[in-house]
């Protein structure tokens, strides 16, 4: 009896073991999405906060349910009509999250993000008062993942940047949103 007793801890042991293991790791990926962007100063009439974004990842799964993560992304395109004129930007991030995965089953996941990220907007506007500033601030997100195997996985995911521009002179925050499918490539 005691012999079974320890076969079978061991065998549990083995299997908890083996799966930390196999999600231990470097992974790099790149996605496509679309984001939508708030009102980016006030005065500015939005006619168009919608655009579609790529970017780029690489992260370190430490355990099965804790990662860490680098990106580069674009957060979005915006134009706008203000009084006498028109206006334009678009907005580029990256930072550092922290991963938490859930598994639940073999191949699929839901995973949450928190993190820091650093966003440059670059815009401008006819006659003059709108220009680019940059902005660092929390940033978070939502998503899930299917491994087709070991090594490639598909992401499907929402996340939230902060990002700004300068009106006359006044600093003006907004968010973006994306939305984005992904893929990546554990080694």
């Amino acid at each position: 009896m005691k012999l079974k007793s320890i076969i079978s801890i061991g065998v549990v042991a083995s299997a908890l073991f083996a799966s930390s293991a196999q999600a231990e790791g470097w992974y790099v990926g790149a996605d496509v999405g679309r984001s939508s962007t708030g009102t980016v100063a006030p005065g500015i009439a939005m006619t168009k906060s919608k655009s579609t974004v790529g970017g780029a990842f690489l992260g370190y799964q430490f355990t099965q349910n804790w990662g860490v993560e680098g990106f580069y992304t674009g957060v979005g395109k915006f134009s706008g009509t203000q009084t006498g004129g028109s206006s334009s930007g678009k907005g580029d991030a990256y930072g550092l999250d922290v991963v938490g995965t859930l598994p639940l089953a073999d191949a699929f996941s839901l995973y949450g993000k928190l993190g820091y990220a650093s966003t440059k907007t670059s815009a401008s506007s006819v006659p003059i008062g709108l220009s680019g500033a940059n902005r660092n601030a929390a940033t978070y997100g939502l998503g899930a993942e299917y491994d087709f195997t070991p090594q490639v996985g598909l992401r499907l995911g929402w996340d939230r940047y902060g990002a700004a521009v300068s009106n006359v002179g006044i600093k003006n925050n907004f968010n973006a949103n994306v939305w984005s499918l992904g893929v990546l490539f554990k080694f």
